[in-house]
């Protein structure tokens, strides 16, 4: 990940080189003039094959704005399959953003309750480099209102053998000596993902902003490589079958300290309100259980082989107990089989004893108390049928 300060230094240079730019056509172009708006969100989409709609597969897909160079099958308004896992974004902004209120930098130590610290507006790269010297120079380098890393614990900052006080310098992780920081990480809680009313736990250390780029495609990179952007990656799944919305703290602003918008389409001609980002909303896919171990409807299955079932997202294992089988029409006993989880996403019906009947038809029911980790079930039972062998 590229230093906070030559993100920070690279966010003035481009504003004030397109401080009097308003020709928002040319892709070269960003567009400072108004509040920042949300040009284009790319995102994980599911998409069903039209002949086999048991058959899927993940796009990624502009889920808000396009592109003249998209395919129509890469755009898509309005996503309503989003990928329940591993799903990054990746957030295309028409200007430049203040960086120092996005990330912050590591420091050798913990400054309050963790080793990362915010970046003060106005510093630049000689005050990081000040706060990078040796330990026994720091005291009398690193001083002033653009020092960084300084201590904010009432009791003190342990660095090592050495307890630093309030108000004074534990140094910048800089293990390679080169005057910047070694790592980065996105401020906790600048930027969210609500679902329904579940705040979607962020994955900080790779959620960034990356002030570079433009509406050019690159050879490397693609459309992901479009900026300037923001990087929003979830920390693990999101919750199925719920719309979710962009939430951001009220200091992620542009130079002006104007707020985010969202224009209709991603058009930034047609503008948008300080703030307004409810022209940006997808769907997370709901959560779907798909049989591993043979087709539905299947015959000659083997009588003792459990039964396997993959979902669209990890369960919660203290609500998997909703299964139910018939033999024949006939209820299975619960007793004679049992519900595990081999894996977060792979559910495992076994039958115990000798198994299964003899060119028996099972049918295998799932009730919607099934859930995921946020709680989200189901949206309706599903049934899975086979027939034994011989």
């Amino acid at each position: 990940m590229a230093k906070v300060l030559s993100r920070l230094i690279f966010t003035a240079l481009a504003t004030l080189a397109v401080g009097a730019c308003t020709d928002t056509d040319s892709a070269t172009n960003l567009n400072p003039e108004g509040p920042p708006m949300l040009r284009q969100v790319r995102l994980n989409h599911r998409v069903f094959d039209a002949v086999d709609p048991t058959i899927s597969f993940p796009r990624r897909v502009f889920a808000f704005g396009t592109h003249e160079l998209a395919n129509p099958d890469e755009i898509q308004p309005g996503v309503t399959s989003a990928i329940a896992v591993n799903n990054g974004l990746r957030l295309i902004i028409d200007e430049i953003l203040v960086g120092n209120n996005l990330e912050e930098i590591a420091c050798r130590a913990a400054v309050d309750d963790d080793a990362f610290a915010t970046v003060p507006l106005g510093a630049t790269p000689d005050d990081i480099a000040r706060c990078s010297v040796a330990d026994d120079v720091l005291p009398s380098t690193c001083t002033g209102s653009t020092a960084v890393c300084m201590c904010n614990n009432d009791a003190g900052c342990a660095r090592g053998v050495l307890l630093v006080g309030k108000g004074e310098p534990v140094g910048v992780l800089d293990i390679n000596q080169d005057g910047a920081t070694d790592d980065t990480r996105m401020m906790p809680g600048a930027i969210g993902l609500r679902c329904g009313t579940i705040d979607v736990p962020i994955d900080l250390d790779n959620s960034y902003w990356n002030p570079s780029g433009d509406q050019n495609k690159p050879a490397q990179g693609g459309f992901d490589a479009l900026g300037p952007a923001i990087v929003l990656s979830p920390d693990g799944p999101m919750p199925t079958n719920l719309s979710c919305n962009l939430v951001f703290a009220n200091n992620i602003v542009d130079k002006q300290g104007l707020h985010i918008c969202a224009p209709a389409n991603g058009d930034v001609k047609a503008g948008c309100a300080d703030g307004d980002l409810s022209a940006f909303t997808f769907k997370v896919e709901p959560l779907v259980l798909d049989s591993s171990s043979w087709e539905n409807n299947d015959i000659g299955i083997n009588r003792t082989d459990p039964a396997l079932f993959s979902t669209t997202a990890p369960l919660d294992p203290l609500n998997i107990q909703g299964v139910t089988v018939t033999e024949n029409g006939t209820a299975l006993p619960a007793a004679r089989f049992t519900v595990s989880l081999m894996m977060p996403s792979l559910l495992q019906i076994t039958w115990t004893g000798a198994g299964l009947a003899a060119n028996a038809v099972y049918v295998i029911t799932f009730a919607p108390t099934i859930t995921d980790t946020f709680a989200q079930g189901l949206p309706a039972a599903q049934t899975f049928t086979f027939t034994t062998g011989a």
